[in-house]
């Protein structure tokens, strides 16, 4: 029989290893924190994690996390529509108190179908300050019917008392060679271009999913790559220009990831080792930006690609960081 309804995660082996020990013996904990940089997977292991928890005939030695994936808890979990299931994300950026409440509320009632009510909340770093702490005294006092699974990828601004009553599970980089194999066996992406957006990816397969299933997202991803080469023949007065667009951009985070990719690989092709390269459908214009620039300067960007990356996790002025980045941008020789 099909267990075409088991949700397939990719990469953390180890992560896997410890859940479905735990699953096994019935030892769950009543609160994980998955935590790791965007599109890891986070969200994927909470789901199947999710799915395991509530799966009416769980098989310990299958794939992933060990739901049987043929059961009506697997199919309903699978098309996001079990009962006793709930997503939660942020609301305009922010986890607010009102989904929190609700989640409480929810947590009091008795399961519908399956073991568990299991609640997965998105990104509870952006929890504001009541909504975290409300979300404490559920930790504190659990339910033995319910599970809570968080994600965050900041760590650090999540309360550490919320951080101490979860099992934290800390998610890393998926090695490029598993995202390629996920995107050709699961996807159906051709070799050279899962190789490409493998090497692009930075360990992240969502980031990977996405560019080879929406064409969007790949042309967004070139449009990164085109404005941060043409900062080199803008004025200072159009660079500032630029950085005060940009604060408002909500793809800020990716913008500035695809720029510190592109700056990579010019230096590649400076320091003469052009097989490095990760933006391999760009060569001739790498190659004539990396004979326009000086290594030094290159270099002095990245560095402030990285820490203005950093500052922006922070309460910085993002729209002073933006400006104090791009006067830093490489001139033409």
């Amino acid at each position: 029989m099909s267990d075409s309804y088991r949700i397939p995660v990719y990469g953390h082996a180890w992560a896997q290893r410890l859940l479905r020990t735990a699953l096994a013996s019935g030892r769950t904990a009543h609160a994980y924190l998955l935590a790791g940089p965007d599109h890891v997977g986070k969200t994927t292991l909470a789901r199947a994690l999710a799915q395991a928890l509530t799966c009416e005939s769980p098989e310990p030695t299958a794939d992933g996390l060990g739901a049987c994936g043929r059961c009506r808890g697997c199919r309903l979990a699978a098309e996001q529509v079990h009962p006793d299931h709930r997503l939660i994300e942020p609301d305009e950026g922010v986890i607010k108190i009102d989904q929190v409440r609700d989640l409480i509320r929810e947590a009091s009632l008795s399961p519908v179908e399956g073991r568990y009510k299991v609640f997965i909340i998105r990104s509870f770093d952006r929890a504001n300050a009541n909504a975290a702490n409300a979300l404490l005294k559920t930790l504190e006092e659990p339910n033995e019917t319910t599970r809570i699974l968080l994600t965050s990828s900041q760590t650090a601004a999540l309360l550490p008392t919320i951080t101490s009553r979860c099992q934290v599970i800390r998610l890393r980089a998926i090695p490029g060679d598993e995202i390629a194999r996920a995107l050709e066996e699961h996807w159906h992406v051709p070799a050279e271009q899962a190789a490409l957006l493998a090497g692009l990816s930075g360990g992240r397969l969502g980031w990977a999913v996405a560019m080879a299933t929406d064409p969007a997202a790949w042309q967004r991803h070139n449009s990164y790559l085109e404005a941060t080469q043409a900062l080199l023949g803008q004025s200072l007065v159009e660079r500032l220009t630029i950085a005060h667009k940009l604060a408002g951009d909500s793809a800020l985070e990716e913008v500035l990831h695809s720029w510190l990719l592109w700056w990579r690989d010019v230096l590649m092709y400076q320091l003469q080792t052009p097989e490095l390269v990760l933006n391999r459908h760009r060569l001739p214009v790498l190659e004539q930006t990396a004979r326009r620039t000086r290594p030094a300067d290159v270099r002095r960007f990245l560095e402030a690609l990285m820490a203005t990356a950093d500052y922006l996790r922070t309460n910085v002025n993002t729209i002073l960081a933006l400006e104090a980045l791009l006067l830093k941008a490489p001139r033409p020789m």
